[in-house]
């Protein structure tokens, strides 16, 4: 068995740094961690996402299965209810869901993806209603998507 204490992650498999060269994302260190032993984008995965005080991660979804873990701080789900540590949520595939706040203090979440491929592609709501994709790999993102600060 393995053991990352809360803050730390494996490294990326050589694949996944293969996969991610040439795109902004590269150089990033990003804590994942991949379930199970499929060596592709295909490969279950589960991803930390810390958000700063009051961060607003605008309604978007993902074009596969999604459950998320709230582990530190509060989020304000996007329909007035406050998930704090221990609560979780899902959301299906093609769906979209937020947007989400972080609480003052912050928050940290672990999301689990169906498909490592599906994490790094956004769906967003278009001007018609129609659902747009945004490729976080190509450097795309959806326009009201705030960035970190």
């Amino acid at each position: 068995m393995k053991f990352y204490p809360f803050g730390t992650a494996p490294d990326l498999p050589g694949w996944f740094t293969r996969e991610l060269s040439g795109t902004e994302l590269a150089a990033e260190r990003l804590p994942m961690w991949f379930i199970g032993t499929q060596l592709d984008l295909s490969a279950p995965a589960a991803y930390r996402l810390t958000m700063p005080p009051n961060w607003v991660l605008c309604r978007h979804g993902h074009p596969c299965e999604r459950l998320e873990i709230v582990v530190q701080g509060s989020l304000e789900v996007g329909d007035g209810r406050i998930a704090r540590p221990g609560d979780t949520f899902t959301a299906a595939a093609n769906t979209l869901y937020g947007p989400h706040r972080a609480g003052p203090e912050g928050c940290t979440t672990i999301e689990i993806f169906s498909a490592v491929e599906g994490m790094f592609r956004m769906l967003y709501e278009g001007p018609d209603g129609s659902l747009l994709e945004a490729d976080v790999r190509k450097g795309e993102l959806p326009p009201d998507y705030q960035p970190k600060l």
